[in-house]
């Protein structure tokens, strides 16, 4: 009967991040992504580390499963934030649906608008 039970949260786990991968294909901007990335996933593992401890029923495997999911619970914000910081800096256009497939390089200046700043030249 066990079995079952974590067979099914194996499934589960394994719809929920399959969800969340069509999700990160198909939102058309960077924050949307991010949400999907940080939220859906989260839940996705956390079905999957209970459907382990039911399996190997073990304190270790429980404290390894909780340090894991602490772990991915206090990371996920700090660097979904920093990404969106960057994305502001670079002032990045969030509107448009671009391809996953880009094969353009991105340029970076030192600056954000570096045609107004005056050098000892000038």
């Amino acid at each position: 009967m066990i079995e079952i039970v974590i067979g099914v949260l194996v499934l589960v786990s394994a719809l929920i991040v399959l969800i969340a991968s069509i999700g990160i294909v198909r939102f058309n901007n960077l924050y949307a992504r991010m949400h999907v990335v940080t939220k859906v996933t989260s839940f996705g593992l956390l079905t999957m580390l209970i459907a382990v401890n039911l399996l190997f029923s073990q304190l270790w495997v429980l404290i390894e499963s909780i340090v894991i999911f602490h772990v991915l619970i206090f990371l996920s914000p700090i660097s979904a934030h920093v990404i969106a910081k960057v994305s502001a800096w670079l002032d990045t256009n969030n509107t448009e649906k671009k391809s996953l497939n880009n094969t353009e390089t991105p340029t970076f200046s030192a600056h954000k608008d570096n045609k107004n700043t005056k050098t000892d030249r000038d």
